[in-house]
């Protein structure tokens, strides 16, 4: 066989039975660096992406309400926004916006600390409010037994915001004592109706809680005219 054949042949055969390369790529094996063997799982981790939350800025930007929202979502955020009250603070040089001296710095963390505040006691009363009722018709007596412990939990949860304004409140009046403005447009705007009476969630709340003491009313009345009513529907 000559030489041209045998090239042929060997090309035919590599065509007919491709040869794939299999690479094994180990991260897990040991690279030695100054004397001292580092995983290099460690310089390249398995989750690229992987983030841990550390300060109170990042619970707070892990806070956030679809626009079809229910009672876990709701629980899920307030819980996110107790534990970013009880984190540190990021560096100044990571703020969620520019501050340029400590005066400035203070005010962020009051500001953030306010804002936090109103988001947990809104929470609580989004939660409350899907215990509530609007209006209780004659019609809705048929239900009074769950009617009585639904706007008993109602209560409970206006009631648990209560702490929550009074704290945001009292940070929007440490803050306002600080002139310089910053770069937190509705935290500033919140701050200001609060000092000012516009923004006033105690009265807001006092009001859900005076309207459900009537509809809680209502319902009792009817219960102690019907007692036969109060347990739960077969």
């Amino acid at each position: 066989m000559t030489k041209h054949k045998i090239a042929l042949l060997l090309i035919l055969i590599l065509f007919l039975n491709p040869v794939f390369a299999e690479v094994d790529l180990n991260y897990n094996y040991d690279y030695e660096m100054g004397g001292v063997k580092t995983k290099f799982s460690e310089w390249v981790p398995y989750k690229l992406h992987k983030w841990s939350p550390k300060f109170l800025e990042d619970y707070y930007e892990l806070y956030g309400l679809k626009l079809h929202y229910g009672e876990n979502e709701l629980r899920k955020d307030i819980s996110f926004l107790k534990i970013g009250l009880e984190s540190r603070f990021r560096h100044p040089n990571n703020a969620l916006c520019k501050v340029k001296n400590e005066k400035e710095y203070h005010k962020y963390r009051l500001l953030l600390t306010m804002h936090i505040n109103l988001q947990i006691m809104r929470a609580y009363m989004r939660i409350a409010s899907l215990y509530d009722k609007r209006h209780v018709y004659f019609q809705n007596l048929d239900y009074a037994h769950d009617l009585k412990k639904s706007f008993k939990l109602a209560e409970g949860f206006y009631k648990e915001a209560i702490p929550y304004w009074k704290k945001a409140e009292e940070y929007a009046k440490k803050a306002n004592e600080i002139k310089d403005e910053i770069d937190l447009g509705t935290m500033e705007s919140e701050r200001f109706e609060i000092n000012n009476g516009k923004l006033n969630f105690g009265n807001i709340i006092n009001d859900h809680l005076a309207r459900l003491a009537k509809k809680q009313e209502t319902v009792e009345e009817y219960l102690r005219q019907n007692p036969e009513a109060d347990k739960p529907p077969l």
